[in-house]
C-alpha cells in the first residue's frame, strides 16, 4: 500500500494521470506476485473473493471515468483520493468491530475503483481489515493475491499494458527491486514509526504537489 500511496502522484506527475496509473497496477502486480508465489499455500480465499469480485466490477465504471475526465483534473482528482487514502489510515484504528459482508463488498468496491483511477486501492480494505479485526499476519499474506488480480484487472479495464519505451521498463523494475532491497536491509534499523513518518510525509508531497500542477494547468 505504501507502494501505490509514494509512486501515483509522482508518476503520474511523469507519465501523466492514465499512464501512471497504469505503470503503477503493473508494477504493484509485479510486487504482489513475488510475494505471493511464496504464500499462496496460506492465502484466505473465502475472504479475498468477497472484497475482490466488486473490487473488479467496479474497475469498469472506474476505466470510463479516467478515460473520460483525463488530463489535468483527472490529476486532480487523483491527488485527492490519495490525500483521502492518507487520512483515512489515521482513522481506520478507531473504528469499531464489523463482520458484515456488505462492509465487505463495499470495502471492495471502493478498493476497486481507487484501483483503476488514482492506482490506491490498499486503504480501504485496510480499513474492513481493522474493522473485521482480520488478523494482520493473515491479511498480509492474503492481500497479496488481492492486489495482483485486481492490478490485473484494472490493466484490462484500461486496455491492456501502459505504452513505454523499453528503457523506462528496464528503470522502473531496476528501481522497484533495488528499493525492495533497500528497505530489507534499512527495515531492521530504523524505527517503525520514522519510516511510516517518512512515507507519509513523501506521499502527501507528490500528492499537494501534483494537484497543485493540476489546478495550474487546468485553470491556465
Amino acid at each position: 500500500m505504501g507502494f501505490a500511496l509514494v509512486s501515483s502522484p509522482f508518476l503520474v506527475m511523469v507519465l501523466g494521470p492514465f499512464h501512471g496509473v497504469m505503470v503503477v497496477n503493473f508494477l504493484g502486480a509485479c510486487s504482489s506476485f513475488l510475494i505471493l508465489i511464496q504464500v499462496f499455500r496460506d492465502v484466505e480465499y473465502k475472504k479475498i473473493l468477497l472484497m475482490l469480485i466488486p473490487a473488479v466490477v467496479m474497475t469498469i465504471p472506474g476505466a470510463w471515468v479516467a478515460s473520460k475526465l483525463g488530463g489535468p483534473w483527472l490529476s486532480v482528482g487523483i491527488a485527492a483520493m490519495v490525500i483521502l487514502a492518507l487520512l483515512s489510515s489515521f482513522m481506520v484504528r478507531n473504528l469499531r468491530a464489523a463482520q458484515s459482508k456488505g462492509l465487505a463488498v463495499g470495502a471492495g468496491a471502493i478498493s476497486g475503483f481507487m484501483s483503476v483511477t488514482a492506482g490506491v486501492s490498499g486503504p480501504a480494505i485496510a480499513g474492513y481489515a481493522v474493522a473485521s479485526r482480520w488478523p494482520q499476519a493473515k491479511f498480509a499474506i492474503s492481500v497479496q493475491l488481492y492486489f495482483f488480480v485486481l492490478a490485473i484487472a484494472s490493466l484490462l479495464a484500461k486496455g491492456g499494458m501502459p505504452e513505454l519505451h523499453w528503457t523506462q521498463w528496464i528503470g522502473c523494475l531496476v528501481a522497484m527491486v533495488l528499493g525492495i532491497l533497500l528497505g530489507n536491509y534499512l527495515a531492521p534499523k530504523i524505527p517503525d514509526k520514522f519510516s511510516r513518518a517518512f512515507v507519509i510525509i513523501v506521499a502527501f508531497s507528490g500528492a499537494i504537489t501534483l494537484m497543485i500542477n493540476g489546478l495550474t494547468q487546468a485553470l491556465a
